[in-house]
């Protein structure tokens, strides 16, 4: 705030300095005089008079603006200032000093009623903030509609509530105005988050309405992820939300070929191996799916996703042989190597992620079908503990 005013209020003395020298209606004079004396409530009532009596006064309406700023009252404020330009564009340069000083006022009040919320602990006196925040941030869009840090910070408000349905109305604004890619991922990701709570609620209340609106929801994380990438079209993140929404709406062999195409345009970028090692994963084609995600892995060796899902592909590809070699009553059972190469990647994993309690599950499954007892137990209590 303090980087604008210094700027907007020398402009200011010098127009006052210089018009002191000009004709001017007796309202204008008395506005200028008032304003000096930071006797605003004054200054506006002449004001009024000097637009009524002149409505195509740019002075008369570019003070009132002024004026109306200084009262912190900012949709007169622009009302003033959009009279003040459709009557001409003497004052366009003030105008738009002013308007960056008012975002900069309102984005800074926003921000800070935000880290106010954050350090209290009464829950009525957390939403007052909140609202407050939320206030300060709608109205610094006024004054700069294509601020893309005011559109997100003003949606982390509603996100840090877990207000998901708070959130979608201002992100569809910040896409629709904006269009830039954090838009893109935020709104695709809140209304694929929706979804799949609504496609969990359906699973236990088994009413078709619910399966209804969750079919709804992905096809709107679907739009936008699609509508995302017409513009990022090598964007990971929308990427991962489009394929993983085709196959929630079983659209499987469509999401393959568009992991396909993307891996393709993309060889080197770890989300693309990633997204299509997951739909030949889903696909049961595990000796693919472990190509692309060894390729992830090469280009980011700590990827953890990519890690975990080639444990899962070696657990099912040895189940799958296991149940064939049942079936055929084999005399050499080969199945336990897949769960041997399973095993090497979930130990890598409880050493870069110690504390998550599924992988300790996982790896103590592993351990026991290949008659490692003792690590089994160890990592099954390791699993009770942290689950705790």
């Amino acid at each position: 705030m303090n980087k604008y005013f210094p700027l907007v209020l020398s402009l200011i003395f010098m127009w006052f300095t210089f018009s002191a020298y000009q004709c001017a209606s007796t309202e204008i004079t008395s506005a200028r005089l008032y304003i000096q004396q930071k006797n605003y409530d004054k200054a506006e009532e002449v004001l009024k008079k000097e637009v009524t009596k002149n409505p195509q006064s740019e002075e008369g309406w570019y003070l009132t603006g002024f004026v109306k700023h200084e009262k912190r009252d900012y949709k007169g404020m622009l009302e003033a200032f959009q009279n003040a330009l459709k009557a001409g564009k003497k004052y366009e340069r003030e105008i738009n000093q002013l308007l960056k000083a008012s975002w900069a006022e309102n984005f800074n009040d926003g921000v800070n009623y935000f880290n106010s919320a954050n350090k209290m602990d009464n829950p009525d006196t957390v939403k007052i903030f909140r609202q407050k925040a939320i206030n300060s941030f709608e109205t610094a869009i006024l004054m700069q509609p294509d601020s893309n840090d005011t559109y997100r910070n003003l949606v982390f408000v509603y996100l840090s509530a877990n207000d998901l349905d708070g959130s979608i109305e201002p992100s569809e604004r910040w896409v629709k105005r904006v269009k830039s890619l954090e838009s893109f991922q935020v709104l695709t990701e809140i209304y694929y988050t929706k979804a799949e709570q609504q496609w969990n609620k359906y699973l236990t209340s088994k009413n078709a309405q619910d399966s209804i609106k969750a079919i709804e929801l992905y096809q709107l994380t679907e739009k936008y992820a699609t509508e995302g990438l017409q513009k990022y079209p090598d964007d990971g993140t929308l990427n991962s939300f489009l394929f993983n929404t085709y196959i929630s709406l079983g659209k499987k062999e469509l999401a393959l070929q568009k992991a396909k195409a993307a891996v393709d345009a993309n060889p080197n970028d770890k989300f693309t191996n990633y997204n299509y090692g997951t739909m030949l994963l889903e696909a049961k084609n595990y000796e693919e799916a472990v190509k692309y995600f060894k390729k992830a892995l090469e280009i980011d060796p700590k990827y953890e996703n990519a890690i975990y899902n080639i444990a899962a592909c070696f657990i099912n590809w040895g189940i799958q042989v296991r149940e064939k070699e049942e079936e055929t009553n084999a005399t050499e059972r080969t199945y336990k190597r897949y769960f041997e190469e399973a095993r090497v990647y979930l130990e890598q994993l409880v050493e870069l992620s110690p504390n998550d309690y599924k992988t300790w599950e996982r790896l103590g499954q592993v351990y026991a079908v290949l008659g490692m007892k003792e690590k089994a137990e160890q990592a099954f209590n390791k699993a009770d503990e942290l689950r705790k």
